[in-house]
């Protein structure tokens, strides 16, 4: 009898939302912390926030992973996409003493933003890619969905206080509502 394993799509699909859920019971932790310790005397906004971003962080980065996995496997071969991944990621780590951590995730960010607005392109062009479900709204959608996630994470990591940062945010606000509409509600309404 043959094992059955999961599949790569699905596997990235259960990790991004292990680290999702991970990151909703932080904000849930971060609640409870704040209104039990706001009241005490040693209290510190800026030392609350300084703790959550260094608890955040580290799902942060998860999420980055996984997305420089996630979008060249469009693309790729399986041996290609992880000879990518692991350029980018060591790319990354190389980056890191050097330039220090938010310009080391911005690399990797950059680098999957132009891989995603390329396979956006493809897909408006009609390329045939690796997509596990078929029509061009959805496939668009999905684009759009993962573009908008990643500019979205690399705005809140590279250009707080710049004044690309809002209009940034609402790209990638618009990308994502985009997409969610052409991926969850388009072929229903069709």
């Amino acid at each position: 009898m043959k094992k059955k394993t999961l599949g790569w799509d699905i596997t990235l699909t259960l990790l991004t939302a292990l680290t999702l859920m991970l990151f909703g019971v932080l904000c849930l932790f971060g609640m409870f912390h704040y209104k039990f310790a706001s009241t005490g005397p040693a209290w510190s906004v800026t030392g609350y926030q300084a703790m959550m971003n260094r608890l955040a962080a580290p799902l942060t980065i998860l999420l980055i992973l996984w997305l420089v996995l996630c979008i060249p496997k469009r693309l790729f071969s399986r041996r290609v996409l992880f000879g990518y991944s692991a350029s980018v990621v060591t790319l990354s780590l190389a980056a890191y003493p050097v330039l220090g951590l938010a310009t080391a995730l911005s690399i990797a960010l950059v680098l999957s933003a132009a891989l995603q607005a390329l396979i956006l392109v493809l897909v408006f062009a009609g390329a045939s890619l690796r997509f596990n479900r078929r029509g061009l709204a959805v496939r668009i959608g999905s684009s759009l969905i993962h573009l908008g996630f990643v500019l979205i994470v690399l705005d809140l990591v590279m250009l707080r206080g710049s004044p690309w940062h809002i209009p940034l945010f609402w790209v990638s606000t618009i990308f994502m509502t985009g997409g969610c509409v052409l991926t969850f509600y388009f072929p229903r309404i069709r």
